[in-house]
């Protein structure tokens, strides 16, 4: 008796979310995806709290993060730039760059592992788009970012890196890099859902990804045959197009392509993927 009116409060909610029944499936989900960037209050409000929640009763809050990647920089620039035999003066701005630009890669996919689980409350009490809590991850990890990207005046200032117009090309990027994490995040989203096994096994990618990727080693140290490789890596494109107009170079027209390439093969597997099962996302929480 209990799952019968689970499954009539949950079929009510879907009916509320989606008005007529004689919308293709497509249609619903562009529905969902529209009334969910309409609704913008509602995730933006959602990820900022998840950020004071997350750093309740803290002293420095999300700062504490801030305060780990300087530790990072300073201790992995010094001793990488021994090691890669690089001068430390244009290593450290190079790694503080890359680094705060792949924990927002990192982060938008890891936690997108669990973005309709933790919402598991709201999508079986309220009828509320999917797409909502796809975008709650978006605004927590460029909140997160936009307070870790204050390490970069002081770098630039201390290494002597100066201000360029190429600062613009990275806002360019920065609007990739979301739309990038808007469509990986919505698969990983229903994949987990899905298969509770994924979230450890997008955990172990992304570890290898961040050894593979130009993050803490330069592409110019490869090899020349190696060097053309580098641009299948889709994280190592993304990295360059907003890092490397902040240290004041334009990344080639190959990096923006494969950039370009990531957002078109995301836009085909996340759109079928969305259209056929939305609706089946609350019945798998």
């Amino acid at each position: 008796m209990e799952r019968m009116e689970h499954a009539a409060s949950v079929s009510a909610a879907q009916a509320a979310v989606e008005p007529s029944s004689e919308r293709t499936a497509g249609e619903r989900a562009w529905l969902d995806v529209k009334q969910g960037f309409e609704n913008w209050r509602v995730w933006w409000l959602l990820g900022i709290g998840d950020i004071r929640q997350r750093y309740r009763r803290s002293k420095l809050g999300q700062f504490w993060i801030t305060l780990s990647i300087v530790i990072f920089i300073g201790a992995i620039g010094v001793v990488y730039s021994a090691l890669f035999k690089q001068p430390v003066e244009t290593y450290i701005p190079y790694l503080a760059t890359t680094y705060i630009v792949w924990t927002l890669l990192s982060g938008i996919i890891t936690d997108s592992a669990g973005a309709f689980v933790q919402a598991e409350g709201f999508l079986r009490q309220q009828a509320l788009p999917k797409s909502t809590f796809i975008l709650r991850v978006l605004v927590r990890n460029f909140l997160s970012f936009a307070h870790n990207i204050v390490v970069l005046p002081f770098v630039f200032l201390l290494f002597g890196v100066a201000p360029s117009w190429t600062w613009f090309a990275a806002l360019g990027g920065l609007i990739v890099v979301a739309l990038v994490g808007f469509l990986a995040a919505l698969i990983c989203a229903i994949l987990c859902t899905r298969f509770r096994d994924l979230p450890q096994i997008i955990q172990n990618v992304i570890q290898v990804a961040f050894f593979i990727s130009p993050i803490t080693w330069r592409v110019e140290l490869l090899d020349e045959p190696l060097r053309p490789w580098v641009v299948l890596n889709p994280f190592a494109a993304l990295l360059q197009i907003v890092s490397e107009p902040l240290l004041g170079r334009m990344p080639d027209p190959i990096t923006y392509t494969s950039a370009g390439l990531s957002v078109l093969v995301l836009a085909f597997v996340a759109w079928p993927l969305f259209s056929r099962f939305r609706q089946r996302i609350v019945y798998w929480l």
